[in-house]
């Protein structure tokens, strides 16, 4: 059993799938599918029932390939904010807990409409046009005026 805390996270561990070598009184693990070891573990936090601990949501965070800048900005807050949550100093809203499960499910998936919408619901322009939402009557249904 190696206890994988290379991961960020404390608690994997690997039952198999890694080599322990001796190379000049120095021991070096390998893991024979680091991609999918990290797929494996972000699968495992999302389909976690269990509030995001710190560790996870920057795990999250660091598999998606995005900055705290980056996304404090799709959040809604700043960086700092982000910080906190990964250090543990702020308790992670469960809002932006499912956010976050969201975005990594869809980054796996190269799929992204959540990641654009907040990125929508991040810009100035989108203050702007939320202020007023024109609505017309075609046939007998309402729909947003184009």
């Amino acid at each position: 059993m190696y206890h994988y805390i290379e991961s960020g996270l404390s608690n994997i561990y690997l039952k198999n799938g890694f080599t322990v070598e001796h190379i000049d009184g120095e021991e070096y693990t390998g893991i024979d599918d680091m991609n999918g070891l990290h797929r494996a573990i972000g699968q495992a936090v999302v389909d976690s029932r269990k509030p995001l601990t710190n560790e996870e949501f920057k795990f999250l965070r660091i598999e998606m390939n995005i900055s705290q800048k980056m996304l404090g900005t799709r959040f809604g807050v700043d960086e700092q904010t982000i910080a906190r949550y990964e250090k543990g100093k702020t308790k992670i809203p469960r809002t932006t807990d499912a956010a976050l499960r969201t975005l990594y499910m869809e980054s796996q998936e190269k799929n992204n409409p959540v990641s654009y919408f907040l990125d929508l619901l991040a810009d100035t322009e989108a203050e702007e046009a939320a202020k007023e939402i024109r609505l017309e009557e075609i046939e007998d249904h309402w729909e947003v005026a184009a």
